[in-house]
């Protein structure tokens, strides 16, 4: 008598070891291994690097920068796994992958996109798997002056690559700044000499005055990143976010008037060019992690100004080492 076929199982686990098919059963798997193209032999036999997913959406938990609580982080992300012997790969197991990944909690985007990886190169039964997600993380942050919670849109990046028993990671952080104009503060300043002279001001008092005085200049907000390859655990994005947030005018959601104020003088008492927000995140970088990460740790900073007075944009990027800027700073000391 012919047994009940199980529907809920796959094509493949309905043979029972040790006992003749049934017509159904030998079927089932005649049709599972006739229509499973992706482990077929490739049409040509050149590999391929990684083929997989896009733009796919999840929402993960990881901690806080705080470490206290757990956040509810939206990310999208390219999943990918390279390809030798096979026509294809499973799509299917991407999505499985994701959906045991995305049930549990994780100290950082870093963690998750290693477990990922990980996950992936196992299902896949491929050398490397490759994971990018990126993340929109509110972050909890007191304002200077009020010390009003202001919560403030990060985001988040990590790429992880999974090579046999080795681990590529980069990590990064984007957040939104502000700057004020050098030119326009520089010229506003002395541009009142005349008047002050006219008034009978002396040049000495004149530079007194100007030297304490704060003139006006244009403002535009920005998107300032920094990105690191994770040569080291003591790399985190709570710490790229502190650099980010002691080396450029990070900007909030919520201000009250006290911290409006503080936030726009001290953008006018140290105005910069998009020039000089990457060099000073490219140096705070260095001071932070010389000592806590190889020279040979890439670092990449991207500043982006939607400029007030123009109609185009202004960008700087830097693509460098820890060691390539100990060594330009050396050079620098060296040439006063």
């Amino acid at each position: 008598m012919n047994k009940t076929i199980d529907r809920r199982l796959k094509p493949e686990e309905y043979i029972v070891t040790g006992q003749e098919p049934t017509d159904e059963e030998a079927y089932a798997k005649f049709l599972h291994d006739l229509t499973d193209v992706p482990e077929s032999q490739p049409l040509n036999a050149i590999p391929i690097d990684r083929a997989g997913i896009a733009n796919q959406s999840s929402i993960i938990q990881i901690r806080d920068f705080f470490g206290n609580t757990f956040s509810h982080v939206p990310v999208t992300m390219k999943l990918g796994a390279s390809l030798e012997d096979h026509r294809g790969v499973h799509m299917s197991r991407f999505e499985e992958a994701l959906f045991a990944a995305s049930r549990k909690k994780y100290d950082s985007i870093d963690e998750f996109t290693q477990a990922m990886a990980e996950e992936i190169r196992s299902r896949q039964n491929s050398d490397t798997a490759y994971v990018n997600a990126q993340g929109e993380y509110l972050h909890p942050r007191k304002t200077r002056k009020s010390e009003k919670f202001s919560h403030d849109k990060v985001h988040l990046s990590s790429t992880t690559e999974s090579i046999g028993d080795e681990l590529h990671q980069i990590t990064g952080v984007r957040a939104y700044n502000m700057t004020a104009c050098p030119c326009t503060k520089t010229h506003t300043k002395y541009v009142t000499v005349p008047a002050l002279r006219e008034m009978g001001l002396s040049v000495e008092q004149i530079n007194k005055v100007l030297n304490v005085a704060l003139t006006g200049t244009h403002t535009q907000r920005g998107e300032i990143s920094l990105v690191l390859d994770k040569t080291s655990d003591a790399i985190t994005q709570e710490d790229i976010y502190g650099i980010l947030d002691d080396k450029a005018h990070l900007v909030y959601e919520l201000l009250k008037r006290p911290d409006e104020h503080d936030l726009v003088i001290r953008a006018l008492q140290k105005p910069q060019f998009t020039e000089d927000v990457a060099r000073d995140v490219a140096l705070g970088a260095f001071e932070f992690f010389d000592k806590k990460a190889p020279d040979n740790t890439r670092v990449w900073v991207e500043s982006t100004l939607n400029d007030s007075i123009h109609i185009h944009d202004v960008q700087t990027a830097i693509n460098s080492s820890l060691g390539q800027i100990r060594k330009a700073l050396a050079n620098s000391q060296q040439s006063l």
